[in-house]
C-alpha cells in the first residue's frame, strides 16, 4: 500500500498545474458481494453500503484524462443457510461487514466537454487498505427462538486489497463552470482477502456516485 502511495503522490502534485485540471466531489449508494470458493457458503445478498471520496482529474490527450481518487467503501455479503442440511429446523444468517479506504486511478475516455452533457468510459486499477471487518450470525429456530452473536473479522481479513475497476459517467454542465458527475463504476478485487486457510475470498463491488465537478487548471 506505501509503494501505490508513493507512486501516486507525484502525479497528485503535478495534476494542479496542468491545464484543464478538476476536482471532483463524489458520493453514492452501492451493493457489494464476495466470490469465494467455499462450499458451504451458502446463498448470498449483496450489502448495501456507501461510498463516497473526491478525485482529481487532469487530460492526457483530447480525449482522454487520468482520474487520481481516494475513497471511502463499504463492502462486505449477507448469507443466509437453510440448517435442514444439518438436521436443524430453522434458518440462518450472517454478515460480513468491511470498510475500506481506496485509491484508483482510472483513465477516463470520453466525449469534449462544453455546455452539454459529456459521456465517458472509466477503466483502471485500484488499490485498498482494511478500515475494520465486523462480522454477526443469527439464527431463528422457530419455537425453540432465536440466537445472535457478532464480533470482530478483522484478524481473518487481509489488511490490502486490489483490483481493477470499469464503468461510465456522464457530466452535465450545472451553473458556469461547475459540472455535475454521475458515475456507475463495478471494482473487480482481484486479491485474496481471506487470512485464514478455509479457501479463496475476492471482493466485488458496484457503486452508483453522484457529485460536483469543478475545474482547478488554468
Amino acid at each position: 500500500m506505501r509503494r501505490i502511495i508513493a507512486s501516486l503522490l507525484p502525479l497528485l502534485i503535478a495534476a494542479p498545474l496542468m491545464g484543464q485540471t478538476t476536482l471532483g466531489f463524489r458520493g453514492g449508494l452501492s451493493q457489494a458481494t464476495i466470490s469465494t470458493d467455499v462450499d458451504e457458503f451458502g446463498d448470498q445478498e449483496a450489502r448495501r453500503g456507501v461510498v463516497a471520496g473526491l478525485d482529481i482529474a487532469f487530460p492526457v490527450g483530447s480525449s482522454v484524462e487520468l482520474r487520481i481518487g481516494g475513497a471511502y467503501v463499504q463492502k462486505g455479503t449477507v448469507q443466509s443457510v437453510d440448517l435442514a442440511s444439518e438436521g436443524i429446523e430453522g434458518v440462518g444468517s450472517g454478515r460480513i461487514e468491511a470498510d475500506w479506504v481506496q485509491a484508483s486511478a482510472l483513465v477516463r475516455i470520453g466525449t469534449p466537454r462544453g455546455r452539454g452533457a459529456s459521456f465517458g468510459l472509466l477503466l483502471g486499477p485500484w488499490a485498498a487498505s482494511l478500515l475494520s471487518c465486523d462480522t454477526s450470525v443469527e439464527v431463528d429456530l422457530g419455537e425453540l427462538g432465536s440466537l445472535s452473536e457478532s464480533g470482530s473479522c478483522d484478524a481473518d481479513t487481509k489488511p490490502t486489497d486490489f483490483g481493477i475497476a470499469a464503468g461510465a459517467g456522464v457530466e452535465l454542465a450545472i451553473s458556469g463552470d461547475v459540472r455535475l458527475g454521475v458515475d456507475l463504476i463495478y471494482s473487480l478485487g482481484l486479491a485474496n482477502i481471506d487470512d485464514t486457510s478455509t479457501g479463496t475470498v475476492n471482493t466485488r463491488h458496484l457503486a452508483l456516485q453522484a457529485g460536483f465537478v469543478f475545474p482547478i487548471g488554468g
